[in-house]
């Protein structure tokens, strides 16, 4: 989303100040939304609440993707933001549920690995890239 933010800032003529708000109020929104999706679980079992979540996000994606607006985009991330929210909170209780014991924590914790191995090689980049345009600056 960050990427998009120059074209959404020019397309759609907002602020700054807007773009920051609509970048980093998916964190929110995720919240709202993992707080709906136990009790969601409960009712209509952990399958059918990852397939809800799926379907939820797919229509926030979609409402962002036609949004002519800032407000209609911010509607979109709102949605968005469920279906992450729900996602990110359902995913690893029916993994821990339809995985044997013997395997149960590899596969609740492997989701994480790649993250970690991205942010790791992305830190290592950025330091590369620093620590040469630094030398660059001094010839």
């Amino acid at each position: 989303m960050s990427g998009a933010a120059i074209y959404i800032k020019r397309d759609l003529k907002v602020s700054d100040e807007q773009i920051e708000i609509l970048l980093g109020i998916i964190n929110l929104y995720s919240l709202i939304g993992s707080c709906l999706a136990g009790r969601t679980s409960d009712w209509i079992g952990r399958r059918y609440t990852i397939v809800f979540a799926g379907a939820i996000f797919f229509v926030g994606a979609l409402l962002m993707g036609f949004s002519p607006n800032y407000s209609f985009l911010m509607f979109g991330r709102f949605v968005a933001g469920i279906g992450i929210g729900y996602a990110l909170m359902i995913a690893p209780v029916y993994t821990a549920e339809v995985s044997p014991a013997s395997s149960r924590g590899f596969l609740t914790s492997f989701p994480e690995v790649p993250f970690f191995i991205f942010f790791l090689v992305i830190n290592r980049i950025y330091c590369i890239y620093l620590s040469f345009n630094y030398k660059l600056i001094i010839l």
